[in-house]
């Protein structure tokens, strides 16, 4: 398929972006308390990233994974939807910047 006939192919680019190792995945559902944006759901017992608009990048699901799970790469994908952070509270935004912060959980090696 070319741009003419899917145009999504001309929003995306290289960006950083996370990525799910599923083999190490537990599906205990910390990424997704952490995901500010609500980029990733917990489908089959596994995080996944069910929308790549909504991954900001900043990876505060990494920090939140206790099994080493989740990494950001670089590969070509949808621009982040910047819309997306005028329905975050800064409210919320604390709550989860607290999560993933220093010591606030135990990190498996």
């Amino acid at each position: 398929m070319d741009m003419l006939t899917n145009p999504t192919t001309l929003l995306k680019k290289s960006r950083l972006i996370v990525s799910i190792n599923t083999d190490r995945c537990i599906g205990c559902g910390e990424c997704v308390k952490a995901c500010l944006t609500g980029a990733l759901q917990i489908v089959n017992g596994k995080a996944k990233l069910i929308d790549e608009s909504l991954c900001d990048g900043f990876g505060s699901c990494i920090a939140a994974c206790p099994n080493n799970a989740i990494r950001l790469e670089e590969r070509e994908a949808e621009d982040f939807d910047w819309s997306v952070l005028t329905r975050i509270s800064f409210e919320d935004l604390l709550k989860k910047l607290r999560m993933t912060s220093s010591g606030s959980r135990p990190h498996s090696a």
